[in-house]
């Protein structure tokens, strides 16, 4: 029987995969900016999900096509996989995509049923467990060959997994290349901690408008644009989150300069963009009412105001949402709405 009132527009599969090509952007960005380790974590991260999922589905006794089909753990592999830094040794990998899909995923019941983001609880264990890799990012240059910058990627992801290695690597064999830890761990080690001999000739008002930073995140803006249009999420959580976000950073920044982040640093750095439009809009680890969105929204971004500016983490995205997401039962029964004819009991 058909219901002429319902509008089906997209099932699950086809949700799942446009917003994996939103991401295309930002993925090319990355890759433009800091090589092509970036796709081959996502590729690799990939794999791995799904190798993991039948495993977990044949364990569960579930119907692996069935279940493969609906693209969702690929996703989680993508967000993942363009969070880490591009020359993350792959055995991080391994291990960040297993608490992403097994623990995060499966062991509350599989798609539909988990309450963390699975991308940012993986993330998370890996910044938690790992921090220098986490936070090294090393940058290449658009100058070289695609061919030895992907050899160059793979020998150090699969074969050569020193830290040492990985900060060095960029810097001794091309000059015009850079190593760094994103502008706001810059930021932290230099006016937290009152270590000036970091940025050498490095004035952090510029930060904002480092090439890389900067046109990622407008790549993921373009990218969460799409899906708007698209009609794929609802529009609350990403506004309600950036107008939080810049609230807060302006007025802290009209207080103190020095201490506090501008609200630009804020918008272009890190993963503010992808947040917004990729991880807090999860429909299944979000609250369920129209209040609750905007309530969820400006917690997130609360959060990541707090953990950026008095944490020793850069950061701070993965632990937002997460933190968010144990809200959500909270939020949703306290801004639940009565059925059409019935009382709010």
């Amino acid at each position: 029987m058909n219901f002429p009132y319902v509008n089906d527009i997209y099932d699950v599969r086809k949700i799942m995969l446009l917003v994996i090509l939103s991401c295309i952007p930002g993925i090319i960005a990355k890759c433009y900016f800091f090589g092509f380790g970036t796709l081959i974590q996502i590729l690799f991260a990939i794999v791995v999900a799904l190798l993991l999922e039948i495993v977990v589905l044949k364990i569960r006794s579930k119907n692996v096509k069935i279940y493969l089909y609906d693209n969702s753990s690929i996703l989680t592999a993508v967000l993942l996989g363009v969070s880490v830094p591009s020359l993350l040794p792959w055995w991080m990998m391994i291990i960040g995509v297993f608490f992403s899909i097994v623990i995060a995923k499966h062991l509350y019941g599989g798609i539909g049923q988990n309450i963390f983001n699975p991308a940012m609880l993986g993330y998370a264990v890996l910044l938690i467990s790992f921090p220098v890799y986490m936070n090294n990012w090393s940058g290449s240059n658009s100058h070289f060959s695609v061919f030895k910058d992907i050899k160059q990627s793979v020998n150090i992801i699969f074969l050569n997994n020193d830290i040492n290695d990985i900060k060095n690597v960029n810097v001794n064999m091309f000059p015009d290349m850079f190593t760094e830890a994103t502008p706001l761990n810059c930021f932290k080690t230099k006016y937290h901690l009152k270590n000036d001999d970091v940025l050498d000739n490095y004035q952090f008002q510029d930060i904002t408008f480092q090439d890389s930073w900067k046109y990622i995140n407008i790549s993921f803006f373009l990218g969460g644009i799409f899906l708007f249009l698209k009609k794929i999420f609802c529009w609350r959580i990403p506004v309600s989150f950036l107008i939080t976000l810049g609230t807060l950073s302006i007025f802290s920044f009209l207080i103190s300069k020095e201490f506090f982040l501008s609200p630009l640093v804020h918008f272009f750095s890190g993963g503010t963009m992808i947040c917004s439009f990729f991880i807090a809009t999860d429909p299944v680890t979000t609250s369920c009412t129209n209040i609750g969105k905007i309530i969820f929204g400006m917690v997130v971004a609360v959060l990541t105001w707090i953990i950026r500016n008095y944490t020793d983490y850069p950061d701070g995205i993965a632990f937002s949402i997460l933190f968010a997401n144990m809200l959500v039962p909270l939020i949703d029964y306290c801004t639940k709405t009565s059925g059409y004819g019935h009382n709010n009991i």
